[in-house]
This record gives structure tokens, sequence and C-alpha cells, in this order.
């Protein structure tokens, strides 16, 4: 196949993929996101590592999942209703996903922010902590200029909730409900 040939069909390959993706719609399947530089963060006794990560993981249990740049601007966006769920559920009763966008990290702090994953896994091992390399959640999920989402995912990884900013307080005591009433589903 000459290379000319090969161009229309990788262009159709591009668009096909990107309509996949977008930004997550209510009552409709959170668009695949696949991380595969870095990724998910692992522990192993004291040894940390990272496997690819993507939304599907999760499946089978209500999930969170928040996502915001890698720095001290966004770090505390969704703290209000992540300290909520430590307190209103088990461990493990839902799936929390942190995911951090290191394309918003100020140049040069990719080592604290190393250092400060590896603290939070230590503390919160059940956690899933993300490192997104390139941003790809950003464009993926239409997150804008902010750069932040908050989506939260029945246990068939349908979207029951998605917000782009910080949660009033009384978002985050609904949002809280939400996640209570489809775990009781």
């Amino acid at each position: 196949m000459t290379f000319a040939r090969l161009i229309p069909s990788f262009v159709l390959t591009l668009v096909c993929t990107h309509a996949l993706a977008g930004a997550p719609t209510i009552d409709a399947p959170l668009p695949k996101l696949s991380i595969t530089e870095r990724g998910e963060l692992t522990m192993t006794g004291d040894e940390f590592g990272f496997i690819p990560w993507s939304s599907e993981t999760g499946l089978g249990k209500v999930h969170v999942i928040q996502y915001f740049g890698a720095n001290v601007k966004d770090k505390d966006v969704f703290k209000p209703l992540t300290d909520l769920l430590q307190t209103s559920f088990e461990p493990g009763a839902v799936n929390v996903t942190t995911i951090l966008n290191l394309d918003a990290a100020i140049w040069g702090t990719t080592g604290f922010v190393m250092s400060e994953l590896k603290k939070n896994k230590r503390l919160l091992p059940l956690a899933i902590l993300v490192l997104d390399d390139n941003g790809s959640g950003v464009i993926e999920w239409e997150l804008g200029k902010a750069g932040t989402g908050l989506m939260v995912l029945d246990d068939k990884g349908i979207v029951k909730y998605f917000s782009r900013q910080a949660l009033s307080e009384a978002e985050t005591a609904s949002t809280v409900e939400l996640v209570r009433a489809n775990i009781k589903k």
C-alpha cells in the first residue's frame, strides 16, 4: 500500500477515535480515557511503580473520578468532597480515583509531585492515584481551560454527575447522597 493511500485511512481512524471521546454526559457511559505513560501509581511494600490506567478500571462499584492539574492552585479543588467521602463511607465502599495532569505542573516540580503522590498512597493505600503526563484527560474529556473535572459513575460506568469546577457545600452534600443512592442499588 502506498503512502498516499495510507493517509485517508489514518485520518479516518483519527476522526473515529476522537468521535468516541468527548465531554462526560449524564446517563451515558464515561468516554474512554487510557493513560499509558506513567498511569496508576502502585505500591508493593515500600516499592512504587506505575501501570497503565483506563477509565474502565473500577467497573462493578460506584466510582468518583477527580481530574485536576498537578499544581498548588488546583490541588484542593475537590478536597471538601473527597474528605466527606472518607468520613461517610467505609474504606473500599466506593472507588475514588484522582488523576493529576502533570502537564499542568510548574516546570521543575515533578519530583515534588511524585513525593506527594507517594505520601498519599502510603496514607490511603486503596486510593487510585494516576499521573497523566500529557494532559490527555483535558483534551479527551473536554475539561476546558481550567482542566478540572469531577465525575460520579454508577457501577456500570454510567455518568451520574459531572462538574468542571469546585462544588458548593450544597453540591458536595448532594453528591455524597448521590453516591450513597447508587451504592444501595
